[in-house]
């Protein structure tokens, strides 16, 4: 009887814990930056794919300490990724040029736009109440950044004290998102 007894409670409690943890994941944290650099590890899901992108150390260069990310994917290649901040400003260093590209400057406004540093793709700030449907949560209140590159164009989603969380192509189809669910592929 006892097993019985468990086995239901299991039953009901599983669902409403993991509802907690999606309200949790998709929560808004008002008093935060778009931008943490904190964040240890997420899996970011891109069109078929997908990537986990974490902390795995800093480098320092030209005397300027930046926190490396990982960008391991679900078919075994890898990227990196040096990032800064600075007085409310958060830089990439940019290998290619051996410079830094702006990322997010929190003093930027709705319409600011700036090129990175190899003057190839250009960046520019849409809304501060953006708005974005996954298949894990509904987002509001978003950070939209424009990323127009050489042949295509995304729309890029942050919220405050999480970060990156989507993204959207011209035609505002879904391409890529955040999930909670790591063990699945």
């Amino acid at each position: 009887m006892k097993s019985i007894f468990t086995f239901f409670t299991l039953l009901i409690c599983l669902p409403l814990f993991s509802q907690t943890e999606g309200q949790s994941f998709c929560s808004e944290l008002e008093n935060e930056d778009y931008f943490p650099l904190t964040i240890e590890k997420k899996k970011i899901l891109w069109l078929d794919s997908y990537y986990f992108e974490e902390i795995i150390g800093s480098k320092e260069i030209k005397n300027k300490k930046y926190i490396e990310f990982a960008q391991n994917w679900k078919a075994g290649n890898a990227g990196s990724l040096l990032l800064r901040e600075k007085n409310g400003v958060i830089y990439q260093y940019e290998k290619c040029c051996d410079t830094e590209t702006i990322r997010f400057d929190s003093k930027f406004e709705k319409g600011k736009s700036w090129k990175t540093a190899d003057k190839k793709s250009n960046y520019s700030i849409k809304s501060f109440n953006g708005k974005l449907k996954t298949p894990y949560c509904d987002y509001k209140n978003l950070l939209v950044i424009k990323g127009e590159f050489t042949n295509v164009t995304y729309f890029f989603y942050y919220k405050k004290g999480y970060g990156y969380i989507g993204a959207t192509d011209d035609k505002n189809n879904l391409i890529s998102c955040v999930s909670p669910e790591w063990n699945k592929k």
